[in-house]
């Protein structure tokens, strides 16, 4: 293995991410504009997000039969095309053959550059995992200011990310199959239901805050500016929590930070349900930011180095990204103008106790 062609990896990486952290958040404040635009309910709009997570488990499929002959560049390509059918889209079908599209790209390219940076790095891994999350939230950051700087036009922005991803695509050419585990290397395949149904949990909570958190802000009262402002601040405070991980996620047992991660969700769904949605919503994007390297790291952990380990833990988590938006979709608007912040109280509360109690199995 070369340094080229293991820095190209985690350059590429890092665009990658980027590209797809802004593609995912400009969702959120898009969806009051889809919805006036093509007359949608709340849980109609939110099939948009579900959609992007179905092309995403497809994607993540694709890598599980074939991933250790798959490149960056075969993600890296409808994500591309995703965007551009995003950006010309005239009608809701289109729009969420797009959000399809671009799902199984994101889908690729996450269940590949996540596990080939982690090996090709060796000790350094999970830090370069905490990079690759970090460009993410950037990304995740930028996408909803830009959409207030173009009047809520989302098709400029999708464009952006078109071109974006076409030099991804140039860059990524020399990555090839840099970090993928040879056979001899794998210690097996241990399937652990307790950890990925953590995963489904956790992930579902992040998707849907980002996803729903704008529509959820402007029915507490909020205008749609502030409501993607405060989406900025969201992953501002989910790249905070990832820039974190990058200096001390070692010094840490991983299952911790899931626990961690998921009582501060409860406590800010908390306190947006009974005081302020415009102040607790940005801060659980700490949780946000903490979810996927406490869960990704403790079930690569507990089921081995298997290639198919984490398209599996991926997959699992995706099942969660599209089932509870549309969840919280379908109850939200019947418990009131918080209802959306008391649902996500509930789950994570529940699930904070599962996790405390099942602690000393899972670091095990």
């Amino acid at each position: 293995m070369s340094v080229s062609a293991k820095s190209t990896l985690l350059l590429s990486g890092l665009s990658t991410f980027f590209t797809f952290g802004a593609g995912m958040a400009i969702f959120g404040p898009a969806l009051p504009v889809y919805k006036r635009a093509f007359n949608l309910t709340t849980e109609g709009s939110g099939f948009l997000i579900s959609t992007l997570w179905i092309g995403c488990l497809l994607g993540v499929v694709a890598v599980f039969l074939r991933g250790s002959s798959i490149t960056p560049r075969m993600g890296l390509a409808p994500l591309a095309l995703g965007f551009v059918v995003l950006a010309l889209a005239p009608a809701w079908p289109v729009t969420l053959s797009g959000a399809l599209i671009f799902g199984v790209g994101y889908g690729i390219t996450a269940a590949l550059f996540n596990p080939r940076v982690l090996l090709a790095y060796g000790a350094t891994g999970a830090s370069k995992l905490g990079m690759l999350n970090a460009l993410f939230s950037f990304g995740a950051i930028v996408a909803p200011f830009a959409f207030t700087l173009v009047s809520g036009d989302p098709k400029s922005i999708y464009w952006a990310l078109a071109a974006l991803s076409g030099v991804t695509w140039l860059l990524a050419g020399k990555a090839g199959l840099t970090g993928v585990s040879a056979a001899h290397e794998s210690r097996g395949f241990r399937l652990h239901l307790p950890i990925l149904g953590f995963a489904i949990i956790a992930i579902g909570i992040e998707v849907s805050l980002s996803g729903l958190g704008p529509t959820a802000l402007i029915r507490s009262g909020v205008t749609e500016a502030t409501a993607a402002q405060l989406l900025s601040l969201f992953f501002v405070a989910a790249l905070s929590a990832r820039i974190a991980l990058i200096l001390t996620a070692h010094r840490f047992p991983d299952f911790s930070i899931f626990v961690f991660a998921m009582g501060t969700a409860a406590l800010s769904a908390l306190g947006a349900a009974l005081i302020s949605p415009a102040v607790f919503f940005p801060v659980m994007g700490l949780s946000a930011g903490l979810f996927f390297q406490g869960e990704y790291v403790t079930a690569t952990r507990k089921m081995g180095a298997d290639p198919r380990v984490s398209p599996t833990i991926l997959a699992v988590g995706l099942l969660g990204s599209i089932v509870s938006p549309i969840g919280y979709a379908r109850f939200m608007d019947g418990l009131g103008p918080q209802g959306f912040f008391w649902l996500v109280g509930v789950v994570a509360v529940a699930t904070t106790l599962a996790a405390v109690l099942s602690y000393r199995s899972m670091m095990r």
